[in-house]
């Protein structure tokens, strides 16, 4: 039975027949365009200040004009999902170009697509797979949520094929930067360790919410660059994104590599914390 998905463009409820944009939006033609992911708990929008901060500098970035203001956006967030009717949801934000004035007579607005579909978590350790793609920790697009996924798109889909459910990302230093769909932590003697923004991950939200908690949690969190061997030897690996909240790793391999990953507790620990930010029970 497929899923049941509410979407809204550009704040007017629309039916799966009539969710369509143009053939000829640059967001098709040419991959311009931003997204974000959110959770909503009922018709609460998790993080939207941080969420919007992230799309801004992006589209100030790639050139894309947010159409609708921080307010309006949260109105049509909470409108999509409120028709919803599950309790936790996962709603994906699209900002696409607009129709491209070479096949048009001119360029059109935006749009702004919202989609919500229920969520549930799944709190089983991962196993990801380190494809031999590498990406390049200079470029300033590893930290805006551009459609354009190119490699990381490229390297899930090495991964699916061997059977893993994510990729690992290493740079082209051979430093690992995240996975295609979160940020990545690890653990040593009690203290936990990400990988900086310089490595090439994105600025995810909930690795900022985490990062600021830490200072009021007493939980030692540093920003440090690591390999996947170095990764694969840590008391515990765990990820962290918008709608996983935080899931634990337990498998990593690549090519010529393969270990089994120890399982802890802090994965756990700030689990029940943000889900106690958000009022999930």
């Amino acid at each position: 039975m497929p899923k049941k998905v509410v979407t809204t463009i550009n704040g007017r409820l629309v039916t799966d027949s009539q969710a369509k944009i143009s053939v000829y939006d640059n967001s098709l033609l040419y991959a311009e365009g931003l997204f974000e992911t959110y959770m909503a708990v009922g018709e609460h929008i998790a993080f939207p200040k941080e969420h919007f901060e992230r799309m801004q500098k992006g589209g100030n970035f790639v050139g894309i004009k947010i159409p609708v203001s921080k307010k309006h956006l949260g109105e049509w967030l909470t409108k999509t999902a409120k028709k919803h009717p599950a309790k936790i949801k996962r709603l994906r934000v699209t900002i696409t170009s607009g129709e491209s004035s070479v096949w048009q007579v001119k360029a059109g607005q935006p749009q702004v697509i919202i989609s919500a579909v229920e969520h549930k978590f799944d709190n089983r350790p991962l196993r990801i797979y380190a494809p031999e793609l590498r990406i390049d920790a200079d470029s300033s697009f590893n930290h805006i949520k551009s459609i354009a996924y190119g490699i990381r798109a490229a390297a899930l889909r090495r991964a699916q094929r061997k059977g893993f459910e994510d990729a690992l990302l290493l740079n082209n230093k051979n430093q690992v930067s995240e996975i295609t769909s979160a940020n990545i932590f690890w653990v040593e003697k009690n203290r936990i360790y990400t990988p900086p923004l310089s490595a090439g991950c994105l600025e995810g939200v909930t690795r900022r919410v985490i990062i600021e908690q830490a200072r009021k949690q007493n939980w030692s969190i540093r920003e440090k660059n690591c390999t996947m061997h170095v990764l694969a030897k840590a008391d515990e690996v765990f990820t962290t994104s918008s709608v996983r909240l935080a899931r634990p790793v337990g498998e990593i391999k690549s090519a010529d590599f393969q270990a089994e990953i120890k399982q802890g507790d802090k994965w756990e620990t700030i689990f029940n914390h943000l889900c106690r930010m958000l009022d999930i029970k």
